[in-house]
């Protein structure tokens, strides 16, 4: 649970976030004594890491960067195409590792905008 040294201490995912509330509780300690020094924690926070990672974490590439730059637009309107909803939903299901099967649900395409959006204003800030 605890992080290694010179490591920075920005949270990646759910892993790191749920490792230092335990810590800060003192939860940490006393399942230590309990469970031993192997309690498979670390274990658990990377897979929280990796199952819930933190958007600004996330990254593009170069041709999903230039894919979002064409279908952005239209994804302002009030009635989205086939063709931009699938290279939304490829895109998507690329950045967050996720298995999105094609929709019409107007609410989840929002979603997924919105969170592609996030992850592209994150690169293009950092």
């Amino acid at each position: 649970m605890a992080r290694k040294k010179g490591s920075k201490n920005k949270s990646k995912g759910l892993g790191d976030d749920v490792a230092k509330f335990t810590k800060a509780i003192g939860a940490d300690m006393v399942i230590k004594k309990l469970m031993g020094d192997d309690c498979g924690c670390d274990e658990r926070q990377a897979k929280l890491n990796a199952l819930f990672p933190h958007h600004k974490n996330l990254t593009m590439t170069k041709d999903q960067q230039q894919i979002w730059l064409m279908i952005e637009p239209q994804l302002r309107g009030r009635s989205v195409d086939f063709a931009t909803r699938e290279r939304l939903r490829i895109i998507y299901n690329d950045i967050f590792n996720q298995k999105a099967k094609p929709s019409k649900c107007s609410s989840c395409i929002i979603k997924q905008r919105d969170q592609v959006r996030q992850v592209y204003q994150n690169v293009c800030n950092d």
